[in-house]
């Protein structure tokens, strides 16, 4: 059995080893159709999206492993065509409570919008020592809104509750059990009206959550997506943008991130502007990528056990 890592840049030194002794394992350098046309178990990331083109140079392939939760990256019909099995994290809500690099991250990126870290940060180019021109805003007292209640919301309500913010939340799942000190409201719309910083944090779906209506209510708001891109109307809050209606938005996520899509029209409008962009990061950071890369080769082990290749 072959085993190829597509994407190895600081990958899990001890999963790397933990692959090595379940079979036949390479990674990628340089030769793509080279590398896949023997692969059996492909480990991704983000970098690429698995679609026809990729698993056409993978006649041998039989089980993608993926350590994320969102698999808007892979081509899931396309995969079960081929009846070829998806190992990721989703739903693995027990493990998942312990990784914090997402919640964390949206909360620094909160705090950036909020005290105008992109503009007040000195450099060679920004050298005025002058504190009045980047007054901000506190977290405490705040009103915050999180649209989407699963484990990085709640994780974010316990951290915002620390800081003194007053936490509203809304949830597709109106019966949703929480002990936390938080106001449910039954709407996106009542959300956004009882709130001034927005975050959404929602699983994926092939569905907008957040459209056009939904950002006519923030203005001179804070918005705040680390969920993904595809769930909001993303040409409308580019427009938005432009016309300088919000606070502050913070993105993690584009639409279609691997293909053609709408970078660098939200640089254009973001320049000058409290917005902040950053790469998907969220979740990437080297405790979570390497603890998540070790969950994801036990529960191959697993699946092998369950099968010969």
């Amino acid at each position: 059995m072959r085993i190829g890592i597509l994407e190895p840049k600081n990958f899990s030194t001890s999963a790397i080893n933990e692959l090595s002794e379940l079979g036949d394992l390479s990674v990628f350098k340089d030769n793509i159709d080279d590398f896949l046309k023997d692969i059996d178990v492909l480990f991704i990331r983000l970098g690429y999206f698995i679609g026809e083109d990729i698993l056409n140079k993978a006649p041998r392939l039989k089980i993608i492993c993926s350590p994320t939760t969102g698999l808007n990256h892979i081509d899931l019909e396309e995969t079960k065509k081929r009846n070829i099995k998806i190992i990721s994290l989703k739903n693995e809500r027990e493990f998942l409570s312990t990784i914090r690099a997402t919640p964390e991250h949206t909360f620094g990126l909160v705090l950036a919008l909020l005290r105008n870290y992109k503009s007040s940060f000195l450099n060679s180019q920004n050298t005025e020592w002058n504190r009045d021109k980047y007054t901000g805003n506190e977290i405490y007292g705040n009103k915050t809104g999180i649209i989407g209640l699963g484990r990085v919301g709640k994780i974010l309500a316990k951290y915002f509750n620390c800081f003194g913010a007053e936490v509203f939340y809304y949830d597709i799942d109106s019966k949703i059990q929480t002990d936390l000190n938080i106001i449910q409201t039954n709407s996106i719309e009542e959300l956004i009206n009882k709130t001034e910083i927005i975050i959404l944090s929602a699983s994926y779906s092939d569905k907008i959550i957040i459209n056009r209506n939904h950002f006519n209510l923030m203005k001179n708001k804070y918005f705040i997506n680390t969920a993904r891109g595809e769930l909001i109307d993303e040409n409308y809050l580019i427009e938005k943008i432009d016309d300088n209606f919000f606070k502050g938005v913070a993105i993690d996520v584009i639409t279609n991130e691997n293909g053609d899509n709408n970078l660098s029209n939200i640089l254009k409008v973001a320049d000058n502007k409290n917005v902040i962009l950053t790469p998907h990061i969220s979740g990437a950071t080297f405790t979570s990528m390497n603890r998540t890369e070790k969950f994801i080769v036990g529960k191959l082990e697993s699946e092998l056990k369950n099968r010969k290749i």
